[in-house]
C-alpha cells in the first residue's frame, strides 16, 4: 500500500517527538477552550481534545523511548545524507501542513469538508495510498464520524460558514 518510510537520524526524531508533544498540548489548550461538554452532551472541544491528548501522549511516550535507546552521535559524511533525509522532512511536513489546513479550515469549510480533503490529502500524498483507497478511507472515515458524532452522540459540528453563505 505505502512504501516503507525512511529512518530518521536520532537526533532528528527526539526533535520531532518534542515539536509534536508541543503542537498537541498547544491543540489541547485550544480545545479545552472550545468546551469539552455542553448540557448532557459532547462539545465541540471533546474530540479535539481527546486526539491531541493521544498526540501529546504517544509523542512524549515515543520521546522517552528514543532517548533512552540513544546512541553516541557519530559523524556522518555528507555522501551518506541521501534523499531520504529530505523525503523524510517532507512528508513531516506533508503532515504539519495539513493539521494546520484543517485546524484553520474547519470553521470555513465545514467538518465533512475539512476533514475530507485533509484525509485525503494525507492518504494520498504522503502515504502514497492508491486513489481507490484513498477515497474509499476518506468516505468511511467521514461518515463514521457522522454517523458517532452527530447521530449517537448528538454533537454539533461546524457546518461551515461557506456553504451557509452559498444556501443564502
Amino acid at each position: 500500500m505505502s512504501e516503507q518510510a525512511p529512518v530518521a537520524a536520532p537526533r532528528a526524531r527526539l526533535v520531532a517527538h518534542a515539536v509534536l508533544a508541543g503542537v498537541g498540548l498547544v491543540a489541547v489548550a485550544i480545545s479545552l477552550r472550545l468546551g469539552l461538554w455542553r448540557q448532557s452532551s459532547p462539545g465541540e472541544g471533546l474530540f479535539p481534545f481527546l486526539t491531541a491528548l493521544a498526540m501529546v501522549t504517544f509523542s512524549v511516550a515515543a520521546l522517552v523511548r528514543d532517548w533512552i535507546k540513544r546512541e553516541p552521535a557519530r559523524p556522518r559524511a555528507a555522501s551518506d545524507r541521501t534523499t531520504s533525509d529530505r523525503t523524510g522532512l517532507i512528508r513531516v511536513g506533508a503532515y504539519l501542513g495539513a493539521l494546520v489546513f484543517y485546524a484553520v479550515s474547519l470553521e470555513f469549510l465545514g467538518f465533512i469538508a475539512a476533514t475530507a480533503i485533509t484525509i485525503t490529502f494525507i492518504l494520498r500524498f504522503a502515504e502514497r495510498y492508491p486513489w481507490g483507497a484513498t477515497l474509499a478511507l476518506t468516505a468511511g472515515t467521514v461518515i463514521g464520524c457522522q454517523v458517532l458524532f452527530v447521530l449517537w452522540l448528538g454533537a454539533m459540528l461546524p457546518t461551515g460558514t461557506l456553504w451557509t453563505d452559498v444556501l443564502q
